[in-house]
């Protein structure tokens, strides 16, 4: 019995060190993983004027999440050139097709859409707007806007 508890005792010290080394390991900064820090949040203003994006360009760093907000009278719809993947929250607006292109429904007037990168790269997208042409006629619009995201 004696036996038994030195076993136990020489166990528990050893798991106890064992904590203690990983933990002492985990502050020093030559062996601590550098952490990726995200920037909370980014907002992009759509407005109905010849920059129509602003900022645009913008850079993020990767797990920030991007907002759109709709500043136009009219709603505007937003689509991505390049292949998104995954993105790293749930998408607001935006949906993928089945080749991974993410686009937004209509957003309305002081409506938002955001989404999340998770992979390095540029990503090119178009906002389309309705334009009033004349008395009859409406045509679409489309500004060209580009999101950097790094590490």
């Amino acid at each position: 019995m004696l036996q038994r508890k030195k076993g136990y005792v020489i166990g528990l010290l050893i798991v106890c060190f064992t904590l203690v080394t990983l933990l002492s390991l985990s502050h020093n900064p030559a062996f601590a993983q550098k952490k990726k820090v995200a920037e909370p949040v980014k907002t992009v203003v759509l407005k109905k004027e010849p920059e129509g994006i602003s900022p645009n360009p913008l850079k993020v760093k990767l797990g920030t999440t991007i907002v759109w907000f709709n500043n136009d009278p009219e709603p505007v719809t937003i689509k991505f050139i390049q292949k998104l993947g995954i993105a790293c929250k749930v998408p607001v607006n935006f949906y993928a097709d089945l080749f991974g292109y993410y686009e937004t429904t209509a957003i309305p007037q002081a409506g938002t859409a955001s989404i999340c990168f998770i992979y390095q790269g540029d990503y090119d997208y178009e906002v389309k707007r309705l334009v009033s042409k004349g008395t009859e006629k409406q045509g679409e619009e489309i500004s060209t806007g580009k999101i950097t995201a790094e590490e």
